[in-house]
């Protein structure tokens, strides 16, 4: 699966992502697997690193919403990318969405990638940004 996402620099946004298997059914996570986030360029080190259950020090996060149950229901996550992640960034960045899969012991933690794609950071208007009157 791909994806293409704009996000405004310095704004909270939050999205739904829906996980499916690889030919697109119904995926059960279990209690201990975890869903990660990373955002970067160029392989390199992560701009943004985030696991469900650890949000950054800005409050971005992977929340898992519904496990899924591998036969009617939709595994789904919401991202929440934070205003103070998102600030100083611009341009494009390779994005991967991944279920750490808890129950796999060669190797342990087996990283399976749910969805790859790109967000694109867009400038925003600048000037007042609070609920003080912009007059």
């Amino acid at each position: 699966m791909a994806f293409a996402e704009n996000v405004e620099a310095g704004r909270t946004e939050d999205f739904t992502v829906t996980i499916k298997t690889a030919s697109g059914g119904y995926l059960q996570l279990e209690a201990t697997d975890m869903v990660r986030f990373k955002m970067g360029r160029d392989n390199a080190e992560p701009t943004l690193d985030i696991l469900s259950g650890t949000p950054t020090d800005n409050d971005s996060s992977v929340t898992i919403d519904q496990r899924g149950d591998g036969s009617s229901t939709h595994c789904e996550v919401t991202l929440r990318l934070a205003q103070g992640d998102t600030q100083d960034l611009e341009g494009t960045y390779d994005a991967e969405i991944s279920v750490v899969d808890d129950s796999e012991a060669a190797p342990a933690d087996a990283i399976k990638r749910a969805e790859r794609g790109a967000f694109t950071v867009i400038p925003n208007m600048t000037g007042n940004l609070g609920k003080t009157d912009p007059a």
